[in-house]
């Protein structure tokens, strides 16, 4: 593939739309870094000839040595729709060793055979649930030090805070390649911390791959989610939490330690008919978790929820503002129902609690599928989340109610205002320039769904096509969804004061009185 550059001309626009963009920045204590904004850009036009890959993006490189990638679905000859679990290395490994470089100076142009300015060794295999029945496939990354992998490697990649453990997501359902890096950034200016992302480039075994957003994980550490250190031998401690579906076959998921807390011995959990939802601690590290210390996580919650379940949470008298992180819970909830998150409190939520505060809602997660990009068809209209877990029981609260409608209204002025939302678009597809072109070079097959799976496309609904449910190419993938977030902003501004209909006392009483 011969690979050609744009010149002056898409260095001029990108920094039109960079100084313009300062006009609508807002306030961030967090000191949020959205790469299209700040990335220096090479000054003038490259020299090459254009024969290899020249790029003003970061490049990452990956060397697998000719080893299998694991991490493929296996699933059922007999029900094609259960999964049994994820393929391996001959030697039963769910990672293999592979070398990881990058060519990330800013203000130069990227080539693929340029050196590096920072490489490691890394552990290496395909991530995530439904993005692993996608060709362009997602890859979790472990850095470190040496082949015996005993000891991560911290590194600051991307211009990111240093750290060994990264998740390199693969846009293929998300055509508009923007999702994960545009609502981690806006729900950082919202929340205070998302994890950072950072767009690249990657080249893989020496074949280029196309677009991809290199991003945080969610863990305890300085830089992501810091908590108090773990006493060794205490019993009361801080803890980091994952809600998502129970018994995920193979690999990281297998030998979690999952919570018997209240919604779950009591059935209440989320989608308790198909995959139960449950929680996992990911903070105490497994190896101090013993039976005192899950004792103490268990009953914290199951407190918390016990609360949260009681008549004395619709008639007012349950003080959850002792137990929760409120703002975060308000500014969790705004982002799910303006952004229609279908797995909303019930998958890729994280709660955690410092043992000097309250819980806090969050960090956010998973954003590839927000904004209609679902399977299935998600209508502009309803609120999500009004009837789904704690969310069902907070809503019956006047006070969280009001707080949530408060908060929106001054949200839509802001960061979640139609203006800063669509010159946002604009700008981050402006920053990737002809990378989308590479991309589309690579992937752009996906634009004809009779040429994908099932699990790798939408389904039309009644009276559509295969077609008219799917973007027929970059243009109309963005125009789908600006569409659909500008229509549903309209009825959210239209609606969100009915939702006071949650918590109004005859609503209340009803569900105490039968």
């Amino acid at each position: 593939m011969r690979y050609k550059i744009m010149g002056f001309a898409m260095m001029a626009l990108m920094f039109f739309c960079s100084f313009a963009a300062t006009a609508l920045d807002q306030d961030n204590s967090q000191n949020r870094i959205h790469q299209h904004r700040s990335y220096q850009l090479p000054e003038t036009e490259c020299t090459c000839d254009g024969m290899e890959l020249c790029t003003h993006l970061p490049l990452i490189r990956i060397d697998t040595a000719g080893q299998y990638i694991p991490g493929e679905i296996i699933r059922d000859p007999e029900n094609s729709e259960a999964v049994l679990g994820y393929t391996t290395t001959q030697s039963g490994a769910s990672e293999i060793l592979v070398t990881i470089e990058t060519v990330e100076t800013e203000g130069e142009w990227h080539h693929a055979s340029d050196p590096a300015d920072q490489s490691s060794q890394a552990l290496f295999r395909i991530r995530g649930n439904s993005s692993r029945n996608f060709d362009k496939k997602s890859y979790r990354i472990k850095l470190v030090e040496d082949e015996t992998a005993a000891s991560g490697n911290d590194l600051p990649l991307l211009g990111m805070n240093p750290d060994n453990d990264w998740a390199l997501h693969g846009p293929f359902l998300d055509k508009t390649l923007l999702r994960n890096y545009m609502w981690m950034n806006i729900s950082a200016e919202v929340m205070g911390y998302a994890p950072n992302v950072r767009f690249c480039e990657l080249i893989l075994n020496g074949e280029y791959r196309g677009v991809y957003v290199l991003m945080e994980t969610i863990k305890e550490s300085e830089y992501r989610v810091d908590l108090s250190d773990y006493e060794e031998g205490s019993t009361a401690t801080s803890y980091l939490l994952q809600l998502d579906a129970v018994g995920t076959p193979a690999d990281q998921n297998s030998a979690d330690v999952y919570l018997e807390n209240y919604t779950w011995y009591t059935h209440q959990t989320e989608f308790s008919e198909v995959s139960r939802t449950g929680f996992s601690i990911l903070y105490p590290q497994k190896e101090y978790l013993s039976e005192d210390v899950v004792g103490y996580i268990q009953r914290d919650v199951s407190r918390i929820e016990r609360g949260l379940y009681s008549s004395d949470m619709v008639t007012g008298t349950y003080d959850y503002q002792s137990e929760l992180d409120v703002d975060s819970f308000v500014d969790y909830y705004i982002l799910q129902e303006f952004l229609a998150v279908n797995d909303a409190f019930s998958r890729s939520t994280y709660l955690y609690r410092d043992i000097r505060g309250t819980l806090h809602m969050g960090p956010v997660w998973d954003y590839n599928n927000v904004l209609n990009n679902f399977f299935i068809d998600l209508s502009r209209r309803g609120f999500l989340l009004a009837n789904r877990g704690w969310y069902g029981r907070l809503i019956t609260s006047e006070d969280f109610v009001e707080r949530v409608i408060g908060r929106y209204r001054q949200l839509r002025q802001g960061v979640l205002s139609d203006e800063y939302l669509t010159n946002y678009i604009d700008e981050v597809i402006a920053f990737l320039g002809p990378a989308i072109e590479r991309n589309d070079e690579v992937w752009g097959y996906s634009y004809n769904p009779s040429l994908l799976e099932r699990r790798q496309r939408r389904e039309p609904d009644e009276g559509e096509t295969l077609e008219e449910a799917n973007p027929c190419s970059y243009e109309d993938a963005i125009g789908r969804m600006e569409g659909y977030m500008l229509s549903r902003a309209e009825w959210l501004d239209e609606h969100i004061d009915t939702l006071y209909q949650y918590c109004h006392p005859s609503k209340n009483a009803s569900q105490w009185l039968g």
